[in-house]
């Protein structure tokens, strides 16, 4: 089934020789956005920019997103040489990085960062179509490699504190172009794919397919059920009195959940499958946006940021399996960066929506969550029964490694 160059790359490199280059390469890949996330707003304060100045900067990154991520998904697959157009696009953010650091002016910072996110960003979903190739043939497990990138987002958050404060906020792009070059080197390691052949799709029949599109909508559903939590919980938390060391903690609890989710959950992927897993994340944000909304006190929030190993890391997992079991292997790219800009584009709708629902009724707003992931929940549940059999399967991006 797969060609000779799958065949030698089995050969020359042990299963656990790749895992830990994918995990690498996984946390190789978040350190930069771990600094870049929390932290670029200091960056950008330094170079002189006024609060609206900056808004308008922070979201470049996600229009250059959407309009470069399903481009870039045709191109890997028809250059079928995925690896080297992670290395190309890891080079070409480099370079980025490096133009921005030498730049003040609002246009040129606008410029260079529509350039940059338009060539990093997509690379998210271009490594998850190169990792879930690999699990297809059996040779890696999505989840584990996967756990990689939030631990190194973690320990980034908490790094680049510490050495910012230091430092001052010239050395926040300075610490983003350090950790790309390390994904840079971490992509070398890696066995270049061969190209796979053109095979008829894997869903047969028009249900199939609208079982598949409805996955994948449920998926985006749950993911953009975050929006008023990522915008506006830290805000809101230091508002009620909680330091900022404790909203570190809670966020850093949700993400320590996202990875114990991502390392341990394919045996429940499969006994439920990717839509019953979808499901399970959907209910998990009703839940615990039911909950946030009554404004809860600190002994509830960290209990409560365990759920964000449904919310996200659950979804997440399922929709990159799902994607991987319903889509040619040929059309890997294609099908894995479809479905992120699916739901990028869900979740900017969502956090459009979130600041006029924040500024109306306050942590209410939650509610907000409770209903997107309701829907998440029936579209999951709908995509099962016009897919029924693929609902009972464990996936083949789980294989073990």
């Amino acid at each position: 089934m797969e060609g000779r160059g799958e065949e030698t790359g089995r050969g020359s490199l042990s299963p656990r020789s790749l895992a830990l280059r994918l995990g690498a390469t996984y946390g190789a890949f978040f350190v930069a956005l771990g600094i870049f996330q929390p932290y670029l707003p200091l960056w950008l304060q330094a170079r002189g920019l006024g609060p609206e100045a900056i808004g308008l900067v922070l979201a470049v990154p996600m229009l250059s997103r959407l309009a470069a991520t399903p481009l870039l998904g045709l191109l890997s697959d028809r250059m079928g040489r995925p690896r080297a157009l992670l290395t190309l696009l890891g080079m070409a953010t480099v370079a980025a990085m490096a133009l921005l650091a030498f730049t003040s002016s609002l246009p040129a910072i606008l410029l260079i960062l529509g350039v940059m996110s338009a060539v990093w960003f997509p690379g998210f979903s271009l490594l998850d179509s190169y990792t879930s190739r690999l699990a297809r043939a059996g040779r890696a497990e999505y989840g584990r490699a996967r756990q990689w990138g939030s631990a190194s987002f973690l320990a980034a958050n908490l790094a680049g504190g510490v050495i910012i404060g230091a430092l001052g906020a010239d050395s926040v792009v300075l610490l983003m172009i350090a950790g790309h070059v390390t994904y840079v080197l971490a992509t070398f390691a890696l066995p270049e794919l061969p190209r796979a052949e053109p095979k008829p799709s894997p869903l047969v029949g028009r249900r199939a397919r609208l079982g598949f599109l409805a996955g994948i909508v449920a998926a985006g559903l749950v993911q953009a059920s975050h929006a008023v939590l990522y915008l506006f919980a830290t805000v809101h938390w230091r508002s009620e009195g909680i330091s900022l060391s404790v909203v570190g903690v809670l966020w850093a609890v949700g993400v320590a959940a996202e990875m114990v989710l991502f390392r341990f959950g394919r045996p429940l992927l499969g006994r439920v499958g990717a839509y019953g897993m979808i499901a399970i994340g959907g209910a998990g944000a009703v839940l615990r946006f039911a909950v946030m909304a009554s404004d809860p006190p600190l002994a509830v929030l960290l209990p409560l940021q365990l759920l964000h190993a449904l919310t996200f890391a659950a979804t997440y997992l399922a929709m990159v399996d799902l994607v991987a079991r319903g889509v040619s292997e040929h059309r890997s790219g294609t099908g894995q960066t479809t479905a992120a800009w699916t739901s990028s584009l869900m979740s900017s709708a969502a956090n459009v929506a979130a600041g006029p629902l924040w500024a109306a009724f306050g942590p209410l707003a939650y509610l907000a969550g409770c209903a997107l992931g309701l829907a998440g929940v029936g579209a999951a549940l709908a995509a099962a029964r016009l897919q029924p059999h693929s609902s009972g399967s464990g996936g083949e991006t789980t294989a073990p490694s």
